[in-house]
């Protein structure tokens, strides 16, 4: 069993970890882009919740940061324990699928958004090209005019 005080943070966005929390006491939160202009908040988990599983089963880098929203103690599950407590606590079997289904479908509404903000961006920038080339063209010809004439 681990314990946290308010604000202490427990997983790192980026980091890499070999192990998952269930919320035994307390509550956490767990933000994307933690501390970053664009900070977004996921939620607020307590009791009996888990989180890190992305983590316990694989050994990719943390996708949020989770940060104790109160006192909280956490118990703590290793890659080595992980079947023995899906066994004991087969409830949070379905948690940690729910879990995963919920950053699944936030990252991808997350990629949604990326997209639409470049293909704006990128359609502000078509739009600016053009104003520029006709205002180049009005120019020109102008300035073509005034030499003829």
């Amino acid at each position: 069993m681990l314990k946290f005080h308010p604000d202490d943070i427990i997983m790192k966005e980026g980091g890499t970890y070999e192990e998952m929390y269930k919320i035994v006491s307390g509550s956490v939160a767990v933000y994307v882009r933690y501390g970053e202009k664009e900070e977004h908040l996921i939620g607020i988990y307590s009791k009996p919740k888990c989180f890190g599983e992305a983590h316990v089963l694989s050994s990719q880098p943390g996708i949020y940061t989770v940060v104790a929203y109160d006192e909280v103690l956490l118990m703590r599950i290793t890659k080595d324990s992980l079947e023995e407590f899906i066994r004991n606590n087969p409830k949070n079997a379905i948690d940690i699928m729910q879990n995963m289904v919920h950053t699944n479908l936030l990252m991808q509404k997350n990629i949604n958004l990326l997209l639409d903000d470049i293909y704006e961006k990128q359609d502000i920038n078509r739009r600016r090209t053009e104003d520029i080339k006709n205002k180049i063209k009005r120019y020109s010809i102008n300035g073509f005019n005034l030499l003829e004439g």
